[in-house]
Formats: C-alpha cells, sequence, structure tokens
C-alpha cells in the first residue's frame, strides 16, 4: 500500500502501537476492526506456542447499512514471556480458503510495521526495589507502600551532581522536560531517549518495563533551587541540583496500569507531607470566581496581534454583537501598554496613539457602548514588560532599579515588587479592569547576571507580590501564562497558522494534565479561531479541558454553529460555557506509545456525577448516577478507530453498571450502542487460577511463505482460544486530523423499562448539565394508562435533549383481558409543560428521544419544589412519561 493511501479497513489497536502485557493476566487483548464493506479479516500474529506465526479470523459483531464492525480477544496467559508481533490481512472474498497464493488478499499497513507486544515474567511479588539503591550519591530515607503504589525516597548529597544507571527495559516511556524556562514538553519514545539533548532538563519521567510490566515514575524535587534529571549515553541517567543545596529524588511504582496516574499524585502527596517546607503565605493559584469562568471569553492576540487599537477592539465587539455570540469578557492582550524603545513598560497607562482616551475612560466606554461585556481584564508581564520596567519610570515611583540580562537583551528589575504591583493594581482596579493575564513567569530562571538561588529567590519575590496585590485589588483573578515548570502552571499556545502545531497542543496540554491536575490550579488551554480549519479540533478538547474556553477571532469571521456546541441558555444566568468540574485525564496509550510520531490517537476522558439531592424524609444524602464523555483527536493523515466501553474511564461506578454510548462529534456522529459491564474472567476461590470462558477455533492451511511484512515462516496447523463474551465495545471514527467525541451515561430500570438520560445531544459536553434523574414505575391497573415516568432536572437547555429508552417487545399483564402491550413514550413535559407531538422525536429502532426543550415558555414551574431543594428553582425539569399501548 503506498505510504499516502488511504487503507479499507481500519484497526485498533494499530500497527503503531507497542503493548506490555503481564503474563497470567486475566484480561484478554482485544482487537477491533472497522469496514465499509464486508470482509474477511485475519489477525496474523506470533502470539502463540513457540512463536509461531499464525493467523485468527476477526468475528463480525456488529453490521449496518453503512459498515461493518469485527473483533477479535486472545487469552495470553499461556504464552511465554518474550517479544511478539502482529499484522492483519483482509480479502473480500468470503470462502473460506486459506491458498495464499491468491491475490485477493490486501495486507493491512507497510513492509516492517507490525504492531509490538511484549509478555513481562509472571510476579507475584510488588514492584521491586530500585536497583540503584545502593549509589553512594543517594542516600536512602523512607519507603512507604499500600496495596496500590510503592514509593522510595532518596536524598542527593551536597556536590550537586549524582549519577547512576538505569536500565530501562521498557517499551513505553514519557519525560516531561523544561524548554527554556517557561514550558514542560513531553517526550515520549522507545529508543530509551539515546537521541535527546544532554542539556534538556527532565522534570518528570514515566516509564513501563518489560521486565515485570511494573510502571515507574521519577520525580526529582528540591525546595530552593534547580533540580532535573538528565540523559547520558548507555542509559546512564544524571540527578543534578545546585551545589551545596539538599535535592530529593522520589520514585513511585505500581504493577497496574489503571493505577499509572496515581503515581504522580502519590509522589506529590509525599512531597507536601515530607520534604515541602511551609512558606509564611501558602497561596495557591486557584481562580474561586467561577462566575466569570463559566463565560465565553474573547482574547485579542490572535486576532490583532501587537496592533490592537480601540478601532480594532470596537469592530471586534461589533462583530460579536451582530452574530449574537454570547461572550461575557474581554482581554486585551500584548500590545495595549506604554512601552519604550528598549521593550520596556514605561508606565501604567494605555498606549496614548492606541488608546488616545487612557484606559479608564476606554474601559467605561466598551461596557456602556457593549452591554454584553461584564469583565475586561488586561495583559502584562510578570517583571512588566518582556524587558522590564524603565529606568526612568521605575526611580521616578522609588521601587528600585537594577539592570539584569537575559539573551543579550537588557531586563530592568525592579527591586521593591510589592509596591510596584499594589500602585499597578490598584490603578487597573480602579480604572475598571476585572483581572490580568500575567505572562512569561519563568524567564527569571534566564537571567545571566545572577546565580540560579538568586533567580529562583527573585521570581518567588515577584510571584508572591504578584499575588497578595491581586488578592487585595483584583480579588485574585490572575491567569498565569508561560510559566509551566514545578513553580508555576500554565498551557502552551495556540498558533493558527502553523499546521503542525494544533495536533501538538493537544497532546502537550494533555500530558500536562497528568502533572497540573494534581495542584490547586485550573489548566487554560489557550484561545483558538472559530473560523479555522482546525477550530472543532480545539473547540472539541476545549469543551472537556474544565478550563476557561474563549475565542480570538478575527472581526466577521466566526462559525457561529461551533461556538453554540460549547455554550448553552441556563434558566437565570444567561448563556454559559459546559464545563467539566475538573481536568480530564488521558488514557494510558496516549501516555505511553509515542502518539505524536505514531500519528495516532490522542484521548482524553472526563467524568461527571450528579448531585447529591436530599431524600425527603431521611438526613442522608444518596449517591447518584456518573457519566462520562472521551474524546479522541487524530495526529495523522489516515482515518483511525476509537474504541469505547465503560472502562475507558476508570470509575468503577461506570465499569459495574450497563451504560449507553452515544457519539456526539466525528464522522458516525449519532451512533448509539448498549454498553454492559465487562467481566472477562473470573478467578478460582481455590486454586487462584484463572477461569474464562472460551471456544476453540482450528482450520488447516496450506504451507507457504510470507513476504514483505517479516513474516518469513511456514505456517503450521493452529489452535487458538479466544475470549467470548457479553462485553460490548463502540467503535468511532476519527478523520484525517479529526476528532470525535462520546459520550456515556449510566441506565436506569423500572420493571421492564431501562432507560437514561443523554444530555443535551448539540453539545460537545451536553452530559454535564444532568444534575438528577430518577424513575417511577407506576402501579398497574385497567384505568392507568401510564407505565413509568422518568425525570431529569438539567442546568441548562437547548432545542436537542436526548434520552434512550429500551423496553421489551411485549409485556404480559396480570388482567388476563390484556395480555400484549408495547411501552412508548406518550408524553414529554419541560418545566410542567406538555410539549406538543411534533416538538419530540422518538426513534423505536435506535432507542433515542430527542426533546425540543426551546418548546416550551421560559415560565416557572409551581411544581419545581415538589421534590425538595431550593436547587430545582434554578434547573429545568424534562420529564417523559411511558405510555401502556395495547398491540394491535
Amino acid at each position: 500500500m503506498a505510504e499516502d493511501e488511504q487503507p479499507s479497513i481500519i484497526l485498533a489497536p494499530d500497527l503503531a502501537s507497542s503493548l506490555i502485557i503481564q503474563q497470567y493476566n486475566k484480561s484478554p487483548v482485544k482487537f477491533y476492526c472497522y469496514s465499509l464493506t464486508k470482509k474477511r479479516i485475519e489477525l496474523w500474529t506470533s502470539l502463540s506456542q513457540g512463536e509461531k506465526w499464525i493467523a485468527i479470523p476477526f468475528t463480525q459483531q456488529h453490521t449496518s447499512s453503512s459498515h461493518y464492525e469485527y473483533s477479535l480477544q486472545l487469552n495470553t496467559f499461556h504464552l511465554a514471556p518474550g517479544r511478539y508481533e502482529y499484522t492483519l490481512r483482509y480479502s473480500k472474498k468470503l470462502e473460506s480458503s486459506y491458498n495464499d497464493d491468491e491475490p485477493c488478499w490486501s495486507w493491512y499497513g507497510k513492509p516492517g510495521q507490525n504492531g509490538k507486544i511484549c509478555i513481562a515474567p509472571h510476579a507475584t511479588d510488588p514492584p521491586m526495589a530500585p536497583s540503584f539503591a545502593c549509589v553512594p550519591q543517594l542516600k536512602f530515607v523512607a519507603k512507604e507502600q499500600n496495596d496500590i503504589v510503592h514509593l522510595w525516597h532518596f536524598r542527593s548529597q551536597s556536590d550537586g551532581l549524582a549519577q547512576f544507571t538505569l536500565v530501562m527495559n521498557g517499551i513505553a516511556n514519557l519525560c516531561c522536560n523544561e524548554n527554556r524556562s517557561t514550558w514542560l514538553t513531553p517526550v515520549t519514545g522507545t529508543t530509551h531517549f539515546q537521541d535527546r539533548n544532554r542539556n534538556e532538563k527532565c522534570q518528570l519521567l514515566l516509564y513501563q518495563d518489560a521486565e515485570r510490566g511494573d510502571i515507574h515514575l521519577w520525580m526529582p524535587v528540591c525546595q530552593y533551587s534547580d533540580s532535573y534529571l538528565s540523559f547520558a549515553e548507555s542509559g546512564s541517567i544524571k540527578l543534578h541540583h545546585t551545589p551545596g543545596k539538599e535535592a530529593h529524588i522520589l520514585i513511585v511504582s505500581t504493577a497496574k496500569r489503571m493505577h499509572f496516574a496515581q503515581l504522580i499524585q502519590t509522589a506529590l502527596d509525599y512531597y507536601e507531607a515530607s520534604i515541602k517546607k511551609a512558606s509564611e503565605k501558602d497561596d495557591t493559584l486557584l481562580d474561586t470566581d467561577n462566575n466569570m469562568l463559566d463565560k465565553l471569553g474573547y482574547c485579542t492576540w490572535n486576532a490583532f496581534g501587537q496592533d490592537v487599537n480601540l478601532a480594532h477592539v470596537k469592530a471586534a465587539l461589533d462583530s460579536l454583537k451582530k452574530h449574537n455570540i454570547p461572550v461575557e469578557y474581554l482581554m486585551l492582550d500584548d500590545g495595549w501598554q506604554s512601552i519604550t524603545g528598549k521593550q520596556q513598560l514605561a508606565g501604567f497607562e494605555a498606549c496614548i496613539q492606541k488608546f488616545p482616551d487612557g484606559l479608564s475612560k476606554t474601559v467605561a466606554q466598551l461596557k456602556s457602548d457593549y452591554p454584553f461585556v461584564k469583565y475586561i481584564g488586561v495583559w502584562h508581564a510578570l517583571w512588566g514588560y518582556w524587558n522590564g520596567v524603565d529606568q526612568a519610570f521605575a526611580i521616578e515611583n522609588k521601587y528600585g532599579w537594577s539592570c539584569n540580562s537575559q539573551n543579550q537583551q537588557e531586563i530592568g528589575i525592579i527591586d521593591d515588587p510589592r509596591a510596584f504591583y499594589d500602585d499597578f493594581y490598584k490603578f487597573l482596579r480602579d480604572s475598571g479592569v476585572a483581572y490580568v493575564k500575567v505572562d512569561n513567569q519563568g524567564s527569571f530562571q534566564e537571567l545571566s547576571s545572577t546565580n540560579c538561588q538568586q533567580n529562583i529567590a527573585l521570581w518567588d519575590k515577584f510571584r508572591l507580590a504578584l499575588s497578595e496585590s491581586s488578592d487585595a485589588f483584583l480579588s485574585g483573578r490572575v491567569l498565569h501564562c508561560m510559566a509551566l515548570t514545578p513553580h508555576v502552571l500554565n498551557s502552551d499556545d495556540f498558533f493558527p497558522n502553523e499546521k503542525e502545531s494544533h495536533s501538538w497542543h493537544i497532546y502537550a496540554n494533555a500530558i500536562n494534565t497528568l502533572w497540573t491536575s494534581h495542584y490547586p490550579v485550573i489548566s487554560d488551554w489557550d484561545m483558538f479561531q472559530s473560523n479555522h480549519p482546525f477550530a472543532e479540533y480545539h473547540a472539541s478538547s476545549r469543551a472537556l479541558s474544565g478550563g476557561p474556553i474563549y475565542i480570538t477571532d478575527i472581526p466577521g469571521k466566526h462559525n457561529v454553529d461551533l461556538i453554540n456546541k460549547l455554550v448553552a441558555e441556563t434558566k437565570h444566568c444567561g448563556y454559559t460555557i459546559l464545563r467539566s468540574p475538573q481536568a480530564p485525564k488521558p488514557t494510558f496509550d496516549t501516555v505511553f506509545n509515542n502518539t505524536m510520531d505514531a500519528q495516532s490517537l490522542i484521548a482524553l476522558y472526563n467524568v461527571h456525577q450528579e448531585l447529591h439531592y436530599p431524600n425527603e424524609g431521611l438526613k442522608e444524602l444518596v449517591t447518584r448516577p456518573y457519566y462520562g464523555v472521551c474524546g479522541f483527536w487524530n495526529t495523522g493523515p489516515h482515518e483511525k478507530l476509537a474504541v469505547v466501553s465503560s472502562e475507558l474511564f476508570c470509575c468503577r461506578k461506570l465499569a459495574v453498571v450497563p451504560t449507553v454510548a452515544y457519539v456526539v462529534s466525528g464522522p458516525d456522529r449519532g451512533n448509539i450502542v448498549l454498553l454492559e459491564p465487562s467481566c472477562d474472567h473470573q478467578y478460582d476461590d481455590d486454586s487462584g487460577s484463572i477461569k474464562s470462558v472460551s471456544s476453540n477455533y482450528s482450520s488447516n492451511s496450506s504451507s507457504s511463505t510470507i513476504s514483505g511484512n517479516d513474516m518469513s515462516s511456514t505456517l503450521p496447523i493452529w489452535k487458538q482460544s479466544h475470549s467470548t463474551n457479553t462485553a460490548t465495545s463502540m467503535m468511532a471514527r476519527v478523520g484525517s486530523y479529526g476528532s470525535a467525541l462520546v459520550s456515556v451515561s449510566t441506565i436506569q430500570c423500572a420493571g421492564l423499562l431501562s432507560m437514561a438520560c443523554l444530555g443535551l445531544l448539540d453539545k460537545f459536553n451536553g452530559i454535564v448539565c444532568i444534575l438528577h434523574t430518577s424513575m417511577v414505575q407506576y402501579e398497574a391497573s385497567l384505568s392507568c394508562q401510564w407505565y413509568a415516568t422518568f425525570e431529569a432536572h438539567l442546568s441548562h437547555r437547548s432545542s436537542s435533549c436526548g434520552f434512550w429508552i429500551k423496553t421489551h417487545s411485549s409485556l404480559k399483564r396480570r388482567n388476563p383481558g390484556m395480555v400484549l402491550v408495547g411501552l412508548t413514550p406518550g408524553r414529554v413535559r419541560v418545566d410542567g409543560y406538555t410539549l406538543d407531538a411534533t416538538n419530540w422525536t422518538w426513534s423505536s429502532s435506535n432507542g433515542l428521544l430527542t426533546v425540543d426543550m426551546l418548546a416550551a415558555p421560559s415560565l416557572s414551574d409551581p411544581m419545581a419544589n415538589s421534590n425538595g431543594g431550593s436547587l430545582h428553582n434554578d434547573v429545568f425539569r424534562v420529564q417523559v412519561d411511558m405510555c401502556v399501548k395495547p398491540k394491535l
């Protein structure tokens, strides 16, 4: 197949994958295929006794009018430890024929592109202590462990350098390196980082070893100086830190893939409890003002750059108003300030050439002319502007001033940042500014006229002054930028004109959530343009990010439909973004499978739980169902296959109950699949051996030689067992450099009726609006035509609220006069208002009920408090009454 040719089928996991499986693992290896035409598909693999190549046929799993789905599950517990490979071949010829000389067969992928599977030896003992425990430069301090993770703590000696050897037998690894002083850059690979720059600073190392399959985290930490790892030849790793300063390294390990993200949380918790020395003010970066955070915003940067002026801002706001885009806050980014020719801050006031009336009158005018703008913020660098503060301005205001340097540029550093920030933020507050974006924060580490320790102390001095002054004058509303280091955290940039940057932007943010999600911060994934070839790519990721969403559109260039997928109408607060309450998490394969180089899928997931509503008559709170939304972003030019199951969300409350998956966006938008709980294996209570439900499949094949796919061996008669169970998965295509979102909802049952709320189907993250659901089944009687009512309380409304309904085709009634009846939606109410039948549709074929909530008048529901709780006044109540209908 030509390199740029799109294959006619899609395989998951793809041939770019490298998997490590622990021997005697109870879970089977699962493969999935998606094809637009019916095919005969075989997995060709060395996963067999003696590593002989065998062909194993896929089983057709699902058929629709437009495509065919195939799956295959292989048990590997009987195989010896070692490295195995797999590839795929397929044919349109469907009859059973194993004549390998027939030209009808096609190979998937290119020669030498086989997928890799490593089976690690079985280990019953917990993760082993690191092999460098006796390295003289490191002193053992402590070990802690629980049922999930094991932690080792070492302290370095005072010579400033500790070198030791790590034998990385793993085929999957990740490190987060400092990129300059301002970003952390995720680096993945299978070459043990031998080709990396020796001067790179690694702040975090994750890898899975092939000897046992354990996952390990290495994290260097230091309270008052810089500490990091670097890679040398032959797998040698060095721990660097400031001479005379104490540095520590934490190694945390787990034997379970599903717990890999918990390693970082364990290390940070241990650091906080055992190493960190609390400062006088334990400040956080968390902005708790959700009133602004939950609104849609607009930033001037990518629209106008440093050429921003009053005319440009008005043109942007006029365009937003004309297109009814519900923006409520504005960011005046870089370019609004008064600066000198040396690129230094000349004063607090706005540039008079760009904003002739000054900042205060400009803010007042914008708020008066555009009442929908409730908040206006401004940008500045942590030390004033890109090259600091002008000397004359600093001396005039008695801040003190000293000259430093960075990359041969003069940097003006003030001596009294607290006085500077008090004056600056008081000026901004008095001018009507509500918040600030503080840029270029990590660059203190690059100052060359002072040493590392002095730079970090100076950085902390500025940061503390910023925090205290912003608390005093701006209610702590600060967006931190260019500081993704161990000190302060934030997102990478959006670069609209660099095609290669868009998938990297999503990937870098996804990996950084492993680190940032454990800090008291709300991650900002940066702005994007709605009328851009990668607009949906970015918008879908922002919907799952848990952070703010703001656009930077050029006036007149908007994709209003796309923007409307991010926001929805509330009952009393206008339009707000549909924001998850926490940051998403990347999947194991996203972290370890070299996603960017392999041009595979970035996969993220987020989980939402219903509110705890008081149970009338009881003082206890009732735990409500969970919901999940997962996203996939294709980093390559060929269509890929995403696979969704309830297990993907690493949430037991979703994995052990029936759920229903709905494709929110992507090529398969609108598909619905019932996901039943997974129960692949059971353990024998007496022997501890694995019991599997399996069936045997055998086939004879003629001997032949396979070339072009690293498979030059004679095929024997083979016999392979594979697991068959009732667990189901959803397959969803992800287009070339495209994205797809899938939501998962918990199913509730009453009698012979099963229902689930799918949230707002026309929104990217429409499940987060589900606050409470319940189902009531009525007592059967001849006079009652209703069988049950499903009720959902939603924080937002739209024209496409979705429900999934499953009933038996017939229902036996106790009354012998009415034996066969059917269940169908008979009435739909929104806030007590009965909708006309034209305002909702139900498809019995897939169980989808779609309700136009906008068809109901915006009136307060007098029955809103009938179930108790003042929260009901702020929610929309949708009730679906199921009708008992005699069958004809």
